[in-house]
């Protein structure tokens, strides 16, 4: 690929991501990988390296563990084939036990909690797009 059509790409990408509200894209293939992150102007930029400690996520306080997304993706807060919610606030979750998904394309990838503890805030609306490392569900 010419250097010319890998600079279209990524004004391309750009535009796109200026049109959502995801403020981290972060793209790797084999050998090579691209990050953007959305300014508090709005600008685009190229980010840091993904293990850079300046992209590296705030720490939480102990009594809380702030759940972010994984991915790049839409957000549910329950399976495409049930009504009931997967948790609420104040709900007590094991460790392992799935507290949303993130639908990317056709596959549905599950948001698991890393520690028991209770839900005490959802920040995410359902179906709503969310970046990489979107928080999505606190835990006390």
């Amino acid at each position: 690929m010419t250097t010319t059509s890998r600079i279209g790409q990524v004004r391309q990408l750009t535009e796109w991501l200026q049109a959502t509200d995801i403020s981290l894209l972060e793209l790797r293939g084999p050998g090579e990988s691209i990050r953007l992150c959305r300014q508090a102007s709005g600008e685009v930029r190229e980010a840091a390296p993904a293990h850079s400690p300046a992209t590296a996520p705030a720490p939480q306080a102990a009594a809380t563990t702030l759940v972010r997304a994984g991915s790049v993706g839409i957000v549910l807060h329950s399976h495409p084939l049930r009504t009931e919610p997967l948790v609420q606030p104040g709900q007590q979750v094991a460790a392992g036990q799935a507290l949303a998904l993130l639908r990317i394309g056709p596959v549905l990838l599950p948001v698991a909690a890393p520690r028991a503890g209770v839900v005490s805030r959802i920040f995410s609306s359902h179906e709503s797009a969310v970046g990489f490392g979107a928080p999505l569900v606190e835990l006390a």
